[in-house]
Formats: C-alpha cells, sequence, structure tokens
C-alpha cells in the first residue's frame, strides 16, 4: 500500500486529542454527578448519559476522526492480477456468395447479414486473434484477401462484395478449403490457423471430399456457421436498376432454395471443428467468438499490478460511523 498524501498524515494527532477531549469530559462530569448526587429513584430518567452510551460516543468518534485521516492521506491498495497469455492464431473466413446466400429468410438477406455480423466480430476480434484472411466462394473460389492485420482492408471487401449486384450461381465449398490451404501455405508465420466456413450449406461442386482430406490430414479443424432459415425460400436477382425479382427455371417456376446443414456438419465431424446454427442472423457474431474462444490454447500467465483508490473506503466508514455519533448525541 502507498499514499499520495503523506504530508497529510499529521492529521492523525486529532485522534489523541479528541480522546484526550473524551476523557477530560467524562471526568468532569461524573465529579459533578458526586457533588450534584441524584436521588436512586431518579437515575432512570438520566439513561442518555450511562457508562456504556458515554464509550460508545468515543468509538464512533475515534472511528469517524481516523477514517477521515486515512481518506485523507489518499491510501492506494497494490493489486496483482494474473492474466493468461493465449496462443496466437490466424482466422480465414470463407465466406459463402452464392445466389442463395441473398434469399431473404434472415433479414436484410442471408449475405447482408452475415457479413454484418462479420465486421461486428471483426471490430471487437479477442486479443488472440492475429491476423484475418478473406475467402469469397460460389462455382469458384476467390481469395479477396490473404492474412492481414489490417481489418480496415477486410472491410472494404465486404462492402465490395455486399454491393456487387451480379448473382454468382453455383456453390463449391471444396474450392473454398483449397484456397483456404493456399492462403496458409502461402503464410511464412507459425503461427496457428483457425478457418471458418459460414455458408448456406448447399453444396454443388466434387472437390469436397478431396479438400476435406488434405485439410485434416494436414491437421486443420474446419469449423462451421450455417446461415438461414427452416422454410424454402425463392432466390432474389437484381437486375442494373435495383429492381428484384426471383430466379425461374425453363418453365418459368420460381427456383427455391433451403437451409441444408448436412454438409457443414460433416465438414466439421471430419477435421474436428464445430458447427453452429444461426437461424436469425443475430447470433452469428457471438457463434464466431465462441469459436474463437474455443480454440484458443494458453501459453502461459501474466502478471499485472495496478494500485487502487482506498480513499472511498475511508470516506464510507466515516459516513458510518458519523451516522451512529448522530444517533448516539
Amino acid at each position: 500500500m502507498r499514499f499520495l498524501r503523506p504530508d497529510l498524515a499529521q492529521w492523525w494527532l486529532a485522534v489523541p486529542l479528541l480522546v484526550a477531549m473524551w476523557a477530560l469530559y467524562r471526568h468532569s462530569r461524573q465529579a459533578f454527578r458526586r457533588a450534584m448526587a441524584v436521588a436512586p429513584r431518579f437515575a432512570p430518567l438520566s439513561r442518555r448519559s450511562t457508562p456504556s452510551r458515554e464509550i460508545a460516543v468515543l468509538v464512533a468518534t475515534v472511528v469517524a476522526s481516523a477514517a477521515i485521516v486515512f481518506a485523507l492521506v489518499r491510501p492506494q491498495a497494490l493489486l496483482a492480477h494474473r492474466v493468461p497469455e493465449y496462443e496466437r492464431q490466424d482466422l480465414v473466413i470463407l465466406l459463402d456468395r452464392s445466389a442463395s446466400m441473398r434469399a431473404h429468410d434472415i433479414q436484410p438477406s442471408r449475405f447482408s447479414r452475415a457479413t454484418l455480423e462479420i465486421r461486428n466480430f471483426l471490430r471487437h476480434k479477442p486479443e488472440a486473434i492475429d491476423r484475418v484472411a478473406l475467402v469469397g466462394f460460389a462455382d469458384a473460389s476467390v481469395v479477396l484477401s490473404y492474412l492481414t492485420s489490417d481489418v480496415e482492408s477486410i472491410f472494404f471487401y465486404l462492402d465490395w462484395i455486399d454491393g456487387d449486384p451480379y448473382p454468382l450461381f453455383g456453390t463449391n465449398i471444396g474450392a473454398a478449403l483449397n484456397s483456404a490451404m493456399e492462403v496458409i501455405k502461402k503464410d511464412n508465420r507459425q503461427t496457428r490457423k483457425l478457418i471458418l466456413v459460414v455458408s448456406d450449406g448447399e453444396d454443388y461442386g466434387d472437390e469436397l471430399a478431396k479438400a476435406l482430406t488434405a485439410v485434416s490430414g494436414a491437421g486443420f479443424r474446419v469449423n462451421t456457421i450455417g446461415v438461414g432459415g427452416d422454410d424454402p425460400v425463392p432466390i432474389p436477382l437484381v437486375d442494373a436498376e435495383g429492381r428484384e425479382s426471383f430466379l425461374r427455371d425453363e418453365a418459368g417456376r420460381v427456383e427455391m432454395t433451403k437451409f441444408s446443414e448436412t454438409t457443414l456438419r460433416r465438414i466439421a465431424s471430419v477435421t474436428g471443428g464445430r458447427y453452429v446454427r444461426s437461424t436469425s442472423g443475430s447470433e452469428l457474431q457471438e457463434a464466431i467468438a465462441d469459436i474463437v474462444r474455443g480454440e484458443r490454447k494458453i501459453q502461459g500467465w501474466r502478471t499485472t499490478s495496478e494500485y487502487r483508490d482506498m480513499y472511498p473506503v475511508g470516506l464510507a466508514v466515516a459516513g458510518v460511523a458519523g451516522a451512529a455519533l448522530w444517533l448516539l448525541l
């Protein structure tokens, strides 16, 4: 413990001075009582001046004055905390950009909600996450950003694909996993890599089995988040003027899409990752955070120390003692 105002410690002398004054007062009061004796039958009428009450007044006075002086010298207590140091991780996000992700069963759409929640997560990403990469995929896969600690560059690409009006047909999650492996292989840092797939679960490619073998063989776990409601919904299309219509087949019937979690569960199961379902989109940010927390490992502990002011405690004790003194007098 340290004191910020030790120069005010001289006010402690007020405490023995108050005790001495109380002793003189009690001595003079007892002398007066001996000189002016009261008949025994009138003694109960003088309950406010009993010995126990006088002792209580002394205790309350000493406590209040000592607590005030304690607050004056501004004491600070040294507090030590043990903080875990987590292994640094890099996050590779594989984001489904297929046309079915534009469906409105999650507002404003599966894709828009996914990009919004990814942004929210990255704005408050855990300290253990060092760098982030972004891969967009539909029938083909594109590395939008390699691993970077500049979150603003990830936001730039999320804004760009969010505003892209052109529909991308087909879904090839295997190609996305291959792109993730490409991102990891091109990185020369020995940090742990965390792969996260955000999709509605549809997969029409033929590369998934081979990609899963490569990923699991390299020792990487793939975590998946499924985005979509329970009911079939139409696939919206937006023309160059911003007007929305729905995808139709050759017979003119509206094409429907339905969320499928079978593939996403399989990916997580084969690689030892986790699967999380998001039915409203609001769970996405917390789901990503839970997956990241579940993957992190403690490497050691760091001790941090800080000083905390104790004068509020002194003031609180002085207030209680002062209130007691007011009731006694």
